[in-house]
């Protein structure tokens, strides 16, 4: 007769373990990769918002003038404050100046938006404030993501990461 509380003797398993993890290892694999790639790409989102804002705050910093450049020096200090913010890059999404939109319109124009052509001559005071918008896009974020998707898996990136800021103007603030 055998005590009840005598434990039974261990049966053998053969490798039962490394089929599983054979089994459950890429699904990790798969699930953390996933997590590092939308980080990353967040990350990179995140950061081009901050440089858009700082390149619409250099466009105030810039003294006031009469002359008709001034907003073309106004757009070369913003353009290099969003270049300096996003240094950090690979070269295949870091900015250009040809990447990077600025413009100034009048508040409440119809057709101010990023994409607007710069005048250079616009004047700005209390009665007539002025926007400054900024604005940087990756076109085909997919293909020169920092951790690109894994082929045949389906980890979906997005095909076009954008960052747009807006900052009021107002000459006799400045």
């Amino acid at each position: 007769m055998r005590p009840c509380h005598t434990p039974a003797p261990p049966r053998r398993q053969r490798g039962v373990y490394a089929l599983e993890w054979a089994i459950i290892f890429p699904v990790f694999f798969l699930l953390v990769y996933a997590i590092l790639c939308y980080g990353l790409s967040f990350l990179v989102r995140a950061s081009m918002q901050h440089a858009v804002e700082e390149g619409a705050r250099a466009a105030l910093r810039y003294p006031v003038g009469k002359s008709a450049s001034d907003w073309n020096d106004r757009k070369l200090l913003a353009l290099q404050a969003v270049k300096d913010s996003l240094d950090w890059l690979p070269p295949a999404i870091r900015p250009t100046d040809a990447d990077i939109r600025f413009t100034v319109c009048r508040v409440g124009d119809a057709g101010c938006n990023a994409d607007s052509a710069l005048v250079a001559d616009l004047g700005c005071d209390a009665k007539t404030p002025c926007l400054i918008l900024v604005s940087y896009a990756i076109q085909d974020y997919q293909s020169s993501a920092i951790a690109p998707a894994i082929p045949g898996f389906g980890l979906v990136l997005p095909s076009t990461l954008q960052a747009t800021a807006s900052i009021l103007m107002d000459r006799e603030l400045l």
